[in-house]
Formats: C-alpha cells, sequence, structure tokens
C-alpha cells in the first residue's frame, strides 16, 4: 500500500466499520425486508474485483433483484436450517465454541475468551440479543466497534490510540475469527438452500481473506495530514 494520507486512513477505517456490522447484520437474525431494501441500495461495483466477495455479490444481488411475497418465508426457514439447527445432522452453528472446543459444545472456553476481551473494552451483553457472546454476530459487532473506536481516535488526532485499537483488531481477528469462521462458512455453503446465505458465506469468506493483510498493512502506514 502506498503512503496514503490521514483522510485515507480515516476512510479505509470507516469502511472496515460499515463491513462488519453488514456481516453481523446477515447473522444475527433472519432477514426482514429493511436489510433487503438495505442491499438493494448499495452500491457493490467495486467489489467485483475480488473474485471470491465478486461472486458473492453477484449472487447475493441476483437473489435480491428477484425477491417476491414468498421471499421472507423462504429466507426465514433456510436461517432456522441452517443456523438455528432445525434439521439435526446438518448446519452451520455460529459460535465459536462449537468450532473450537475438543467436544463440539457451546459456551466453551472461547465463548470465555471473547466475553473478557468484550469487557476489557466496557461493553455489555446487548439486552436485544440473548445469545452466547462468541456468536459470529456478535464477533463481528465486536471488530466493528473497534474500527469505530480507532476511527474517533484518529479524527482527535490521537495516532497512538487508533494504532492501539488496530491492534486489538488484529489479535482478535487471529485469535477467534479466524480460528472458526472459514469452516462455518464452508458449512453454511454446503447447507443453506438460498443463494442469499450462499453468498452470505462466499463474501463472509472474501473479506476475511483480505482482512488479515488490510491491518498489517495500516499499521505499517503512518498517515501523514492531508
Amino acid at each position: 500500500m502506498p503512503d496514503i494520507t490521514k483522510a485515507e486512513w480515516e476512510t479505509l477505517i470507516s469502511n472496515r466499520a460499515g463491513t462488519y456490522a453488514f456481516l453481523a447484520r446477515l447473522y444475527r437474525v433472519e432477514a426482514d425486508q429493511a436489510l433487503l431494501e438495505q442491499i438493494s441500495s448499495m452500491d457493490l461495483s467495486k467489489e467485483i474485483e475480488d473474485s471470491e466477495i465478486g461472486e458473492g455479490y453477484v449472487l447475493l444481488n441476483r437473489y435480491v433483484e428477484k425477491t417476491n411475497e414468498n421471499t421472507l418465508t423462504e429466507l426465514a426457514i433456510d436461517y432456522a436450517k441452517v443456523f438455528l439447527g432445525v434439521d439435526r445432522g446438518s448446519g452451520a452453528f455460529p459460535y465459536e465454541s462449537v468450532y473450537t472446543s475438543e467436544a463440539h459444545l457451546f459456551m466453551q472456553e472461547a465463548r470465555d475468551e471473547v466475553l473478557a476481551a468484550f469487557r476489557a473494552e466496557g461493553l455489555d451483553r446487548a439486552q436485544d440479543f440473548n445469545e452466547p457472546e462468541d456468536h459470529i454476530a456478535l464477533e463481528f459487532e465486536f471488530m466493528a466497534i473497534l474500527c469505530q473506536k480507532a476511527l474517533e481516535a484518529l479524527q482527535q488526532g490521537v495516532e497512538e490510540q487508533a494504532i492501539s485499537f488496530l491492534e486489538k483488531q488484529k489479535q482478535f481477528l487471529e485469535e477467534h475469527i479466524l480460528n472458526w469462521v472459514p469452516d462455518f462458512c464452508r458449512d453454511v455453503e454446503q447447507s443453506a438452500q438460498t443463494d442469499f446465505y450462499m453468498a452470505a458465506a462466499k463474501i463472509t469468506q472474501g473479506y476475511l481473506n483480505l482482512e488479515g493483510t488490510l491491518i498489517d498493512e495500516l499499521l505499517q502506514e503512518i498517515p501523514r495530514d492531508a
């Protein structure tokens, strides 16, 4: 990455916060009309350059363009099948503990570690989402929050603090998200019946393939004033 200005640094971090928030919404609860409208209004053309992200966005766009009166029901059924374990023996449980614990159980060591990371940033459980802290949506929301904190520190002229938040993002990505989300995405693609959730998995995996390198590049660059 060539030398970038402070404004460009801010834009990159802001875009990352938005991406993590979007990914979190895809998995938090089943899709609703507001989410479909959000996707319809997004300019995804710039994402097509990356093969996996681009493939996912093309698939997502095509699905959203063909929505009808049955779409929300179809998505709710697929969400329940894939993420809530309605069909035993198949699906993709959206919890780190299930993928990283020896017995593949909920509420294991990964959940405790994620909870500790949340508390270290002064974060409590969301009152409207009664799931273990190692749920994929909460891990992505945490990354979005860390991105936002880095952005605010940069805007306030505290570059050292912004770098600290980037380092926290790198640590959480490597110690948690990358330990299980690639396997989770594979399982989603294998079990989803709708192109919507197949696309979600492709977009997620494609983005994570880029994210580690992007954080490293941001950490290596000291922004200069525009």
